[in-house]
């Protein structure tokens, strides 16, 4: 037997026995992978997204490589095959058998030769041995057909198909005498079992992706494994702080439970897990503008517990609009409801205004907004209360508005009342009258929508009174007239 089966074992250096030890092969790609969509498609850090697309290419390849070197070397370890390849002692073989594993390389199959191996100084044997065969080249891989293999006792059962054999061997004559018992490779010795292997690529995973992800550790932190709950006060207050650290001025504020985000001047930001990114975007309206100082922010968690509901589906909203600065509570999932109130956190009324303690509230609502204890005309219906009040300059009138559930709307009345016209004191118009006329309306036409019903407060001919037209749908209806103290209320048929 040639002395090449004899010579030293290579051995693996150090760093290839501990890459292999640590599973790094396949930790690496896939602590990439992962550390990827993590901060990338999680987190929305761009740089991440092309480090998981990149990782999630070199697992697949090093899955199918892993696979297809599996599927080449067949029960063969790898070292072992390369040995044989690289030191082991020629031998003619037979083919007696071939098929496919199903395994195919570009247009090449990897396929599995029964081969009887006659070593030239040796019983023959029977082993089986994998090629990568092209279509082209099959024709030199039948049964029958004699091919060169190397072997080796070292290895008993590797046997590898000699790509290039000297000439010598190609020309040597087939000669066999008796045949041994097959010979199989011997399982490759591998460090640790199958569930302490699988343990270390979890573990030296794991390592991979906290190294990774440092960079960003405090939103990995703040995001994922401790959720902020941002309807507390304290949190709030400091998110909202490094917010406007970042912008003096917001366009609207968006609060949700593990977040804020912000359109500002010129970006948009984003705070979570202590840190604000900024996303630049073209520069705002100057007047939808606000500050963060005008805002009573800690009011926020109380509002969001009257809203009601799973606060995690809570949003709040604060943004300019036509009557100041508001602060809205949305649901994510229900989106007619909703919960309104001014800057200072104050929610808006909700009431009926046909009642006498609802008619109470909004008045003194309104009042407390105009700064007016007169009016000049009224408009009541359950939801919606209109009051026309003197305006800053003589002879002008400015009308305040309430909707159910809508901050105090203000601007000036599109009709201005005549020169010297009159003025009620509204501490005269009791709120008993309303639900009186209500009753009428009731009684001489059962049934009739409250919501339909709107009440004129108003000056006729030197007398102050309250009234409503109402009709059904065949035109019969009743005009109800009572006086601001409720007293005296009077029904007249209408056609």
């Amino acid at each position: 037997m040639s002395g090449h089966s004899h010579s030293p074992e290579p051995r693996r250096s150090p760093a290839i026995r501990l890459i292999r030890f640590l599973r790094l092969v396949y930790a690496l790609p896939i602590g990439l992978a992962i550390a990827g969509i993590v901060g990338g498609f999680v987190l929305g850090y761009g740089w991440y997204i092309a480090a998981g697309s990149i990782g999630i290419s070199l697992t697949i390849m090093v899955l199918i490589l892993g696979s297809v070197a599996r599927s080449l070397h067949g029960t063969a370890s790898p070292q072992g095959t390369k040995f044989v390849k690289e030191q082991g002692d020629r031998a003619l073989a037979k083919i007696e058998n071939l098929k496919t594993t199903g395994t195919q390389i570009n247009d090449a199959y990897v396929t599995e030769l029964k081969l009887v191996v006659a070593p030239p100084d040796g019983q023959a044997y029977r082993a089986i041995a994998r090629e990568l065969i092209h279509p082209v080249r099959s024709a030199a891989y039948q049964p029958g057909t004699v091919v060169v293999v190397k072997q080796s006792a070292r290895y008993p059962g590797v046997i590898v198909v000699d790509a290039d054999p000297p000439r010598e061997w190609t020309e040597r004559p087939w000669q066999v005498g008796s045949i041994g018992e097959e010979r199989t490779p011997e399982p490759e010795a591998r460090q640790g079992s199958v569930a302490g292997r699988l343990a270390m690529t979890v573990v030296s995973t794991v390592v991979v992706v906290a190294a990774l992800l440092v960079p960003i550790r405090d939103d990995v932190l703040g995001q994922l494994l401790a959720q902020p709950n941002m309807f507390t006060a304290d949190t709030l207050r400091a998110g909202v702080a490094k917010m406007a650290a970042e912008s003096e001025r917001f366009e609207e504020l968006t609060v949700e439970s593990d977040l804020i985000r912000a359109e500002v001047p010129g970006a948009d930001l984003t705070y979570r897990g202590g840190t604000v990114k900024r996303d630049p975007t073209s520069t705002g309206a100057a007047d939808k503008q606000f500050a963060a100082s005008e805002v009573n922010f800690d009011a926020i968690p109380g509002l969001v517990a009257r809203f009601g509901g799973d606060p995690a589906d809570a949003r709040v909203y604060v943004r300019r609009e036509k009557v100041g600065v508001t602060i809205t509570v949305h649901s994510a999932k229900d989106s007619e409801r909703e919960l309104v109130a001014d800057a200072k956190g104050v929610p808006a009324l909700t009431a009926d205004a046909f009642t006498e303690r609802g008619f109470e509230e909004v008045a003194a609502l309104l009042t407390k907004a105009s700064g007016r204890h007169e009016v000049y005309e009224a408009i009541i219906r359950t939801d919606h209360v209109e009051f026309q009040v003197p305006g800053p300059a003589a002879g002008t009138a400015d009308d305040y508005d309430w909707h159910r559930g809508r901050l105090v709307e203000h601007r000036p009345s599109p009709i201005q009342p005549e020169q010297d016209a009159p003025l009620f004191a509204l501490s005269k118009l009791s709120p008993k009258a309303l639900p009186a006329i209500l009753a009428k309306v009731n009684e001489r036409m059962p049934g009739f929508p409250r919501d339909e019903v709107s009440v004129g407060f108003r000056e006729n001919n030197g007398t102050w009174s309250l009234s409503t037209s109402v009709k059904d749908d065949y035109g019969r209806g009743i005009e109800v007239t009572a006086s601001p103290d409720g007293s005296s209320i009077a029904v007249v048929p209408t056609r």
